[in-house]
């Protein structure tokens, strides 16, 4: 498998009972739609480990894999992504940029605070996600611009080309399994218009067959 590119694919979100495809941290998927009572928000419809279906890695006895793959899928951009966590960070006052910084050595954050923000990693309607970026010290006009900011941004196919290092330091024995990425999905309401925008997190893992976790080095986009 070192040195070949291999091609991958994100299928769309699953229960977490069924692991092998998709793996969610939601107990229910929320359908994309325009709430009338909303004016200006975000809302969070889903949020999970997307599997990277296609390609699957063994790694050897305390040893470790180079791998590389490409990814293709409709999503925001990356440059889009990097640009509102740069402008979500900007806004933050000292403690809680501090606190920003922190969520990205999280594994719920997919290595980019900008994916924990929003709810800390599950579902919220534009009630909670509202209250969320309140308690991040937030004004009302910060939200407007955040909400401005993505109505601007369009999905697009984008390709990923992922090269990176898989470590099998602690198990005595072979070890198999798929590679899995952060997958956030919202919709974004301004007035009588909403839009559906799905986000890739940069950082990837790799989940074995057990349920156990190897580290990887690499992102899919920095």
């Amino acid at each position: 498998m070192n040195g070949r590119l291999r091609k991958a694919r994100i299928l769309t979100f699953e229960p977490i009972t069924n692991v092998g495809r998709i793996e969610t941290v939601l107990h229910h998927i929320s359908v994309f739609r325009s709430d009338p009572a909303v004016e200006n928000g975000v809302s969070i419809t889903s949020y999970g480990r997307g599997q990277l279906i296609g390609v699957m890695y063994t790694v050897p006895a305390h040893g470790q894999i180079d791998v590389a793959l490409n990814i293709k899928l409709r999503c925001v951009t990356p440059s889009d992504v990097i640009a509102l966590n740069n402008m979500i960070k900007g806004m933050l006052d000292a403690s809680h940029s501090h606190k920003f910084e922190e969520t990205e050595s999280t594994n719920v954050s997919g290595g980019l605070g900008f994916f924990a923000f929003w709810s800390g990693g599950v579902s919220a309607s534009y009630s909670d996600v509202k209250h969320t970026l309140d308690g991040w010290g937030l004004s009302a006009e910060d939200q407007r611009k955040i909400v401005n900011g993505m109505m601007e941004i369009a999905q697009n196919e984008s390709t990923f080309n992922y090269k990176g290092t898989i470590y099998n330091r602690d198990f005595d024995y072979d070890v198999t399994g798929s590679l899995f990425a952060i997958v956030m999905d919202a919709t974004i309401q301004q007035g009588q218009y909403h839009k559906q925008l799905r986000f890739l997190a940069p950082k990837v893992h790799l989940n074995t067959n057990d349920g156990d976790s190897l580290p990887v080095v690499g992102t899919l986009y920095s």
